[in-house]
């Protein structure tokens, strides 16, 4: 059914690939089987899953490969004990690769405050929001001091523009960057695909943002020029980055 790829790394050609087959697979399992769709929307459910959570998609696709092969198995055991009636499928709730990794992130962030925004929001847009919400309140008049100092005014500015943009709340009580995030929440699922991608676009822009505010702290810090006050917020940027999984979210 799959052939093995000697290489570690799959290209995105051939991630696109393996994502039709599995889906043909299924559809085909589906049909010689007279089972649910579950299983097929199980896959799918862990892909966006696998896609939010930026994980690495060649471990994604052999993970789910393994598991559509065990299904199938399964279904030609039960035929060939002819106890299709007694015997049970493979659990539709596997805990693959995708789920492991969506999991750890929710512990490692769980201790961010969240912003308000509506109750269908990604867990991790709220969290992220809420960090740079922080990020504004805790530490960004001493940043923007120290940038406009060691740098100049435009690019302490430019910053603070999209930082504002991030965290000050406009008229539908969201920041501007989550207008269109919050419209499409509240069409109550006629829009799923561009929620999808709205809310990576959202975690996109926080993540460009911080690494290129992180950025101008590194060369700071390497040259000696940063105060306690500085390397702490400094320290808060680091650890948004590395609690939300954006170390390679970022423009250059």
């Amino acid at each position: 059914m799959f052939k093995r790829k000697k290489s570690d790394k799959l290209s995105d050609k051939e991630i696109q690939d393996a994502l039709v087959r599995i889906r043909k697979t299924y559809d085909d399992y589906i049909i010689s089987y007279m089972t649910p769709i579950d299983e097929k929307t199980g896959f799918e459910d862990r892909y966006i899953t696998a896609l939010h959570a930026r994980v690495n998609l060649t471990r994604f696709i052999k993970d789910e490969i393994e598991h559509l092969q065990a299904l199938i198995k399964g279904r030609k055991d039960e035929a060939s004990r002819k106890k299709v009636s007694a015997a049970k499928p493979a659990s539709t709730n596997k805990k693959g690769f995708a789920d492991q990794i969506m999991e750890e992130l929710e512990r490692k962030i769980e201790s961010y405050p969240e912003i308000e925004i509506n109750d269908d929001a990604s867990v991790e847009v709220k969290k992220l929001y809420g960090a740079l919400n922080e990020l504004d309140k805790n530490h960004w008049r001493t940043l923007s001091k120290f940038i406009r100092k060691v740098h100049s005014s435009t690019v302490s500015y430019n910053l603070e523009n999209r930082l504002l943009r991030m965290t000050t709340v406009g008229g539908d009580h969201v920041p501007p960057e989550l207008d269109r995030y919050l419209f499409l929440l509240q069409q109550k699922g006629k829009y799923s695909s561009e929620l999808f991608r709205e809310a990576q676009e959202c975690i996109k822009r926080a993540s460009f943002f911080l690494h290129e505010l992180r950025h101008i702290l590194l060369e700071c810090q390497d040259r000696g020029l940063m105060d306690e006050s500085v390397e702490i917020a400094f320290n808060y940027v680091e650890n948004i980055i590395s609690d939300f999984r954006l170390k390679d979210l970022k423009r250059f």
